[in-house]
């Protein structure tokens, strides 16, 4: 979304910055229902009016925080492409409980407002391409079947199994975590090992 006109010709542009930081930091901590525009501009510290200078509508804002986290997200993901073990650098990422913490309540949001399930579906397309390029890359050069093993497949549990686990985590619920985690060892290791090694 473009900065609205206003928004170019005045005010003060670290403003609104610290408008869609302070959103995702409530959002992260205490769901989106929390980020409404008075608690966001008291988190950002600004008077509630410039929310609205600088965010017509507060699913501007939402979009505005998801595309600023989908572009540093996405900055991780392409690195994950070169890492020594991408399908490892994936698990790790996928693992991370902040980012998918806010991910939970942009797809919670996302249930709500159309606008904000199209912004979200354009950002997990891309990483889901981004994700399968990675797998894809380290499965060739390990001479792993990719018949057997579609990649796209491959992609999709490396990073569902991890979001699963940081969710049920959230809510204390860990049994047989331990045991996923050296299950998914044993078979990240198994992929990333180069035909005949």
């Amino acid at each position: 979304m473009a900065v609205s006109p206003r928004a170019r010709n005045g005010g003060d542009p670290g403003a609104r910055q610290r408008l869609i930081e302070a959103t995702a930091r409530i959002m992260r901590d205490e769901g989106y229902a929390a980020a409404t525009s008075r608690r966001v501009a008291a988190e950002a510290g600004v008077k509630q009016a410039l929310v609205y200078y600088y965010f017509p509508t507060m699913d501007d804002l939402f979009i505005e925080v998801l595309r600023a986290g989908a572009e540093s997200s996405l900055e991780t993901m392409r690195a994950a492409l070169t890492d020594d073990d991408p399908l490892r650098a994936l698990w790790l990422i996928n693992s991370e409980a902040g980012r998918t913490g806010l991910n939970a309540e942009f797809m919670a949001l996302a249930n709500h407002r159309k606008v904000i399930g199209a912004e979200l579906r354009s950002y997990a397309n891309r990483v889901r391409d981004i994700e399968t390029a990675a797998v894809t890359v380290a499965l060739r050069a390990n001479g792993v079947d990719l018949e057997a093993h579609p990649p796209v497949v491959i992609s999709m549990l490396i990073a569902q199994i991890a979001r699963s686990l940081c969710n049920e985590s959230a809510v204390g619920m860990t049994l047989g975590h331990d045991e996923m985690r050296a299950y998914v060892d044993r078979h990240l290791k198994r992929l990333s090992r180069p035909a005949g090694g």
